[in-house]
């Protein structure tokens, strides 16, 4: 059992850049995204990459993955674009975290490789990033990690 799981908070922009970072290149299958209107809640799971763990930066040889679940507490509403939809086929894979502050609250927009959108609307920054089970050797290698790049 892997004791250095990943379990963090976010109530701020600094934060979400931390979240933004630990998911890039992180795919996100359509079919483990919800937003529960009812219980203001907004969550997704990942497929992160444990750069945090690479001793050897020449070679994503030993690069591991983890499920790793995104939640957003005190979302008013979710809108997807250019995804294919919410609960769909297939994933997309993460490239940004951005929010903005908007009357009575924020905007939060999770941003994917090849232009498609995610956008929430809460009272606040109230996010947790946690990895779920144990870690398994990489299926693939990072689009845009510059760890890797040759």
């Amino acid at each position: 059992m892997n004791e250095e799981r990943l379990r963090l908070k976010a109530s701020d922009d600094e934060d979400l850049e931390v979240f933004s970072g630990l998911l890039q290149d992180a795919p996100m299958p359509l079919s483990e995204v919800t937003h529960l209107a009812d219980d203001s809640c907004f969550a997704a799971l990942f497929r992160r990459y444990l750069y945090e763990q690479v001793h050897d930066h020449s070679s994503a040889d030993q690069l591991q993955e983890i499920d790793c679940a995104l939640v957003f507490e005190g979302v008013r509403s979710a809108e997807a674009w250019d995804i294919g939809g919410l609960g769909g086929r297939g994933s997309v894979e993460l490239m940004t975290i951005v929010s903005e502050a908007i009357p009575g609250g924020v905007s939060i927009t999770l941003v994917f490789h090849g232009g498609g959108h995610i956008g929430l609307e809460a009272e606040a920054i109230s996010g947790r990033l946690v990895d779920i089970g144990e870690p398994t050797r990489a299926s693939r290698r990072p689009r845009h990690s510059p760890l890797f790049d040759f």
